[in-house]
């Protein structure tokens, strides 16, 4: 049995709670918030012992022997939290956004490198099979991407008017709805394609003066091999829609989804004809249990502390090209 703590039990909580709960050889030990009615939850939903609910992590640590730990705090704490995870010779399952900044990418790049520790990224999009597709499609075939779209939109307002939620806060939540949401989009389009992404101009329009907390943004992104990709977030759209669209010589796949559904998986032809195509969605497996299977199996996870790098020096470059109005380089060296 691999014994798990979870810091944070807030919503994306919750769910790899109930995920772990699910999994037979794996035991909920442990949870850390610091809000007590999340506390009280672990209690009465999860069948977590009273004296096993902390506000402190350095409590929990020194009172459980534990495998590995599943963080879904707010982002300003993964990379202490990491760090203090790796030192206790825990396996690490850390919900995106994983950390707030390139630097911290690879401190805990370097940090993991040659450890046999596991570190997976909480990007489900690598575990779902239509996007599974794509990246079959572009890193195992001979298909090369020419030409790609994404766009997200998501309503914030609730966020920005009440001033007081952690999203809008740079020291809890880091950056504005791009770096928390739109990242889903951007990693899935470096991801699925394997490109290298080597510049990019933004504009965003930002909720506060300091120019960290963006609500909406725009990107044209330069690939190494000269693909232009486009992408479009908002957090001011009265509801969730997502749309991924990438060309090659053959065709395109198509990705669309609404209020976080299964996405639909549409492919054109070389001459533009669509045909939805059919995805089994039924075996496909959740964060934790392949974040456990990476650990029983001693296997790199689905999505790696690489792919943190890659998304969050885009995302640097673009953050830094809307505050400067220059196209910016992306630091992959």
């Amino acid at each position: 049995m691999i014994r798990t703590a979870i810091l944070g039990l807030g919503g994306f909580g919750k769910l790899l709670a109930q995920q772990l709960l699910d999994h037979p050889n794996a035991t909920l030990e442990a949870v850390v918030d610091v809000n007590t009615d999340n506390l009280e939850t672990a209690v009465e939903e999860f069948g977590v012992d009273e004296d096993a609910c902390y506000t402190d992590e350095t409590a929990l640590y020194d009172a459980h022997d534990l495998d590995a730990v599943i963080i879904a705090t707010p982002p300003a704490f993964h990379h202490r939290q990491i760090f203090e995870a790796f030192d206790r010779g825990l396996h690490v399952l850390c919900e995106k956004p994983v950390v707030i900044d390139l630097e911290e990418a690879r401190e805990v790049a370097a940090l993991f490198e040659d450890s046999s520790q596991v570190l997976m990224a909480g990007y489900q999009r690598h575990l779902d099979p239509a996007f599974s597709r794509g990246y079959e499609r572009w890193n195992e075939g001979d298909a090369e991407p020419t030409f790609m779209t994404g766009e997200l939109t998501q309503d914030w307002t609730h966020h920005f008017e009440s001033g007081t939620n952690w999203r809008t806060d740079p020291d809890v939540g880091g950056r504005g709805h791009l770096f928390s949401v739109g990242t889903h989009v951007l990693e899935s389009l470096v991801w699925m394609t394997g490109l290298k992404p080597e510049s990019v101009s933004a504009e965003m329009t930002f909720y506060d003066d300091a120019e960290e907390i963006d609500q909406e943004s725009v990107l044209s992104i330069r690939f190494a091999n000269g693909t232009l990709a486009s992408m479009s977030d908002t957090a001011t759209a009265p509801t969730e829609r997502e749309r991924i669209r990438i060309w090659d010589d053959d065709g395109a796949l198509e990705l669309t989804s609404r209020d976080w559904g299964r996405p639909t998986l549409t492919e054109l032809d070389a001459d533009g004809a669509e045909s939805v195509c059919a995805v089994d969605h039924e075996d496909a497996p959740g964060k934790v249990e392949a974040f456990l299977e990476a650990i029983e199996s001693g296997t790199e996870p689905p999505a790696t502390v690489d792919d943190v790098v890659r998304v969050t020096a885009l995302l640097d470059a673009a953050y830094e090209s809307a505050r400067t109005g220059e196209r910016v380089t992306v630091d992959l060296e």
